[in-house]
């Protein structure tokens, strides 16, 4: 299907807005690694970070728990400068496939240009991709076992947060009608994601960017998923935080940035299990979501890479009958969370340490600090200062 996508217009802006858990980490982690590559092929990928992280806060007013919300400054420098640039430009960030003010859909098409901006989405089968959505939160600050969040997802509101925060990145009508409001349909595109083509988003890019094959071909899992058992310890994990009333942002960075990355470094451990499949309970509402979607895609007169069948759910499929709560984990996922944790923490405290040593400058007439020398340097230093002790030493 990709071989018949044809390269967007020269100094076209592509942007694409995820959503979660679709694999935008991959192909943002493939676009910036080869961001030289891009600029000698005539396309500009912004430098920062792999995505608009900050960018996309900005123009959101919005934070993941543990940050504070950029103002909405940063999202106008940063916008008037890719107006102004003439090349190709891509752009990404999964924090705009959950616009749900139109406001702000128009206020992007506004500053990027709408004589040039075309807006890319991925839809993921349902039953994929809602194991891999309540894993995203656990990572988060999520405290709701899976059974718990799908029923909230399913049989909720707008007034909790699992089905808002589910709902607004994955229902594609209401998303999708956003967008058309203030773009063309041919400006939007739609890929339907296949779990089986890892390199199918990849040769999307590349054809639509008038790219050499492969150069975003991707290299390892930049968002690995977790085993059951060790997204059950971070459940856990954000329980205990919730009841202690942990700030969050000493969450975000000794289990965030500390033993989520360890987890999935460590990879499966054979002792643990892989996340279920959906219960049956669920599986009706799925099924039911996962057609009203497809003929949604088919409606709305956009440009769709792939076929919309694929969102479907097996037919027959009946679901695990119980999803049970792992009540142990391997050793050496046990191990990864720990060291997870103390990297984090040492890692915080060598950037204050940094940090308080650019503000204090060291004594003129000081030696270099001991945990700064190796071990021959060492003695040699011991002697110096045991000598300067000493009465009548020069």
């Amino acid at each position: 299907m990709t071989a018949t996508v044809e390269p967007l217009p020269t100094g076209s802006i592509l942007l694409h807005v995820g959503p979660y858990k679709t694999g935008s980490t991959a192909i943002q982690q493939s676009l910036f690694d080869q961001r030289e590559a891009l600029a000698e092929n005539g396309v500009h990928y912004p430098d920062k970070w792999r995505r608009l992280f900050r960018e996309g806060h900005s123009l959101m007013q919005f934070a993941p728990r543990g940050l504070s919300v950029p103002p909405i400054s940063v999202w106008d420098d940063f916008a008037a400068g890719i107006r102004a640039r003439p090349e190709t430009v891509c752009l990404s960030t999964e924090d705009f496939g959950r616009l749900h003010r139109p406001d702000r859909a128009r206020k992007i098409v506004a500053d990027l240009g709408a004589d040039r901006l075309h807006v890319l989405a991925v839809a993921r089968a349902y039953h994929r991709l809602l194991p891999s959505h309540w894993q995203e939160r656990i990572k988060g600050a999520e405290t709701l076992t899976y059974d718990q969040w799908l029923h909230q997802v399913f049989e909720g509101d707008d007034s909790m947060n699992a089905y808002r925060s589910f709902w607004t990145s994955h229902d594609m009508e209401r998303m999708t009608t956003q967008w058309l409001e203030v773009l063309p349909p041919d400006r939007y595109t739609v890929v339907i994601s296949d779990d089986s083509d890892r390199l199918l988003l990849s040769h999307v890019f590349e054809h639509l960017l008038g790219l050499p094959e492969g150069l975003l071909a991707p290299g390892g899992n930049a968002n690995a998923s977790l085993s059951a058992n060790a997204a059950e310890v971070l459940r856990r994990v954000n329980l205990a935080f919730t009841e202690h009333g942990w700030p969050d942002g000493d969450r975000r960075a000794l289990i965030r940035k500390g033993v989520v990355r360890s987890l999935q470094d460590a990879g499966r451990p054979a002792y643990d299990q892989p996340m279920p499949a959906l219960p049956g309970w669920v599986q009706p509402a799925v099924t039911e979501r996962s057609r009203a979607r497809v003929d949604a895609i088919r409606s709305l007169g956009i440009r769709v890479i792939g076929d919309p069948e694929r969102l479907l759910p097996p037919a027959g499929d009946p679901g695990d009958p119980e999803v049970r709560i792992p009540e142990a984990v391997s050793v050496e996922a046990a191990a990864a969370a720990v060291v997870g944790a103390l990297e984090a923490l040492f890692r915080d405290r060598q950037s204050r340490r940094r940090a308080h040593s650019r503000r204090t400058p060291p004594p003129a007439e000081a030696g270099p600090a001991l945990s700064d020398v190796d071990g021959r340097s060492l003695a040699r230093e011991l002697g110096r200062r045991a000598r300067r002790r000493l009465p009548g030493s020069r």
